[in-house]
């Protein structure tokens, strides 16, 4: 069993659902350079927040206090505090330089206008310096009255790396710029206008090559800045077309740091190339989520020290009128505590608006509409959807009495909803370290959970024809039905379907290093993601096979 609460902890993050070495330089580097990165601010200004909404807050134990919650734990209504908070600590650090990922609105003009009056003060005030980079939330391919394009995006923060840069790309939002004495930074476009999904296409990849070659020439060490993930995070991660040979490419010409955000985690990803060559993908947390994350990273002779800063106090005064004055009172006594129960209830909200949805499990199971295993996967959502809002722990109408039947026993614990055992494996992933955070006895409790509502869902009447063709979809072979041992093993099988198909695999720490603090340094790394096609391709096989396709 324990192996098997390993593989559910690997796939968990399924419930959901979206740095770095540096070699030292011809250049010497007498005193460290430090530079604070954040992304993923995903700035709202109060015009562009409209009334807060309290849908999906069923099973919620605080609604009073979180119906407002997002689903996907982003604090909006906070996003002025928020923002405000971390450059104020920029400006009064030793940082002389801050990095922003992108994604650094929700992509209104209001807000980017306003956001960049924000970082224009924050460099008036400090003379510092501020680069940013473009997000897939920040831009549409069509302009609007409400929304900017690409190079609309390039005229707001023209002073934040554009007008400074020593080389820009006519065809998208890519620059490059010096940091310090001994740093280049190139910025790199990875968005595709209009979708989620990032690449890096020929021209922007022919402007890296030029970039980075012209640093190695100016006796620049090259760094790089984008929002997508350059490497993966989490098994089976959606990633740009072709990163392996860019991985490659990146770690074989120099180009060794990537720093990232969009998937809102604080995560280093690490591989290496066939010829021994190292790169490191820093991604930093959502700062508009819990834990609220950026980072500092210090350029020293031994490598890069990489380390996790949080926002732990904002000004109420900055807070929106719609927040009431108990919640104002928690954000000023504790507002990483807030921040945390905020999140616990935003997935809560996530869970309440997508278990019930078939369309995740149909489109990883290509189900088509019409079909027996369709009809069975639509009813069994449905269900689940309803069943996962019961208490933990009770004599009726609880997980705990649904696996009764079976000799099961749920694991002992404080939770009381399913969602704040998901919320927390969860958070381990998004603050980062994720076994410093969740446990193996939350791994067996969630696989508990999420079985006992599949169970419920079953016994409440799905057609077992219908059943059938969807146990056959899932698990690769007909099922038996519907014996007791056969129900069981068919919950099992399904509990670890939806557990993979909602997202994957990825509460594991995929690679090292340590996500928190780090040294990193390009000759010294063991636990790197194979770039090798045929290795990674067989080592992707075997786990699919091993969490998927076996009882």
């Amino acid at each position: 069993m324990r192996r098997a609460f390993r593989i559910v902890l690997s796939c968990f993050l399924a419930l959901c659902l979206a740095f770095c070495t540096i070699p030292v330089s011809a250049s010497d580097r007498s005193e460290p350079f430090t530079i604070t990165v954040a992304a993923d601010t995903h700035y709202q200004c109060e015009a562009d927040l409209g009334e807060p909404t309290d849908q999906y807050t069923d099973y919620m134990l605080e609604p009073e206090l979180f119906g407002y919650a997002s689903t996907q734990g982003q604090m909006p209504y906070e996003s002025e505090a928020i923002v405000s908070a971390m450059l104020d600590a920029f400006t009064s650090s030793d940082s002389p330089v801050l990095l922003i990922a992108g994604d650094l609105t929700c992509g209104k003009r209001q807000s980017h206008q306003r956001l960049a009056q924000m970082l224009r003060s924050a460099e008036q005030k400090s003379g510092k310096q501020i680069f940013v980079i473009i997000g897939n939330h920040d831009c549409d391919a069509q302009s609007s009255e409400s929304r900017i394009t690409m190079e609309e995006f390039r005229e707001i923060y023209a002073d934040f790396g554009y007008n400074e840069a020593l080389a820009r790309h006519a065809d998208s939002a890519s620059y490059a710029v010096d940091l310090g004495k001994s740093c280049r930074l190139i910025a790199i476009d990875s968005c595709i206008y209009g979708e989620d999904e990032g690449e890096i296409n020929a021209s922007v990849f022919r402007f890296i090559q030029e970039q980075t070659e012209q640093a190695k020439h100016d006796g620049k060490t090259p760094i790089a800045m984008m929002h997508h993930s350059l490497l993966p995070h989490y098994e089976l991660q959606p990633m740009i077309r072709r990163w392996r040979y860019y991985a490659k490419w990146f770690a074989d010409n120099g180009l060794q740091t990537v720093l990232t955000g969009h998937i809102h985690a604080n995560d280093i990803a690490s591989a290496k190339s066939d010829r021994g060559n190292v790169v490191y993908d820093v991604q930093t947390g959502a700062l508009i989520a819990s834990p609220n994350t950026y980072r500092t990273l210090t350029l020293a002779d031994d490598g890069i020290h990489v380390e996790s800063r949080f926002i732990t106090r904002i000004d109420a005064s900055l807070l929106p009128d719609y927040l009431t004055q108990v919640q104002r009172a928690q954000i000023e006594a504790d507002f990483p505590a807030y921040a945390r129960a905020y999140f616990e209830n935003g997935v809560c909200k996530w869970m309440n608006r997508n278990l019930g949805s078939v369309n995740r499990l149909a489109r990883w199971f290509k189900l088509k509409e019409g079909t027996k295993a369709y009809t069975a996967a639509e009813q069994l959502m449905q269900k689940i959807g309803a069943a996962v809002g019961q208490n933990i722990y009770g004599e009726s109408g609880s997980i705990e009495s649904s696996l009764a039947p079976f000799g099961v026993t749920v694991p002992a614990s404080d939770y009381k909803k399913p969602y704040q055992v998901a919320a927390n494996i969860m958070y381990g992933f998004f603050h980062g370290d994720e076994a410093t955070i969740s446990s193996e006895a939350d791994v067996e409790l969630l696989l508990a959970c999420i079985e006992g509502a599949v169970l419920t869902a079953l016994r409440s009447g799905v057609d077992s024809g219908a059943l059938r063709a969807l146990t056959e979809a899932v698990a690769g072979k007909a099922s038996s039905l519907p014996t007791s041992a056969a129900m069981r093993r068919t919950a099992e099988k399904i509990a670890l379907a939806l557990l993979q198909t909602l997202a994957g695999g990825f509460t594991d720490d995929y690679s090292d290093p340590s996500d928190l603090s780090a040294v990193l340094n390009v000759s010294a790394v063991e636990n790197t993601v194979p770039l090798h096609f045929t290795v990674r391709l067989w080592r992707l096989f075997l786990e699919f096979w091993k969490r998927i396709f076996t009882f």
